[in-house]
């Protein structure tokens, strides 16, 4: 099984997968995947999870064996 996460930007989206495995690069890619939701999170952006075949915003701290994440970077304007 797969994890991944979902990240919205200006230059469309980019995508982070792991394995749920116990691997040296499974263990690398979700320390990058957890690094990448607290600097998003801290930037203010919004986080979402899957849950049931839905997003919903997560305030949790992060699991790897999420499905997938979405980040959604604040709408600016003025």
């Amino acid at each position: 099984m797969r994890g991944r996460i979902i990240i919205a930007n200006r230059r469309g989206h980019q995508v982070l997968e792991w394995e749920m495995t116990d691997t040296e690069e499974a263990r690398e890619q979700i320390a990058i995947a957890e690094r990448i939701i607290r600097e998003a999170r801290a930037a203010g952006c919004a986080v979402s999870k899957k849950v049931g075949g839905q997003h919903v915003i997560d305030y949790e701290p992060f699991d790897p064996r999420v499905e997938e994440y979405q980040i959604l970077a604040p709408i600016a304007g003025g």
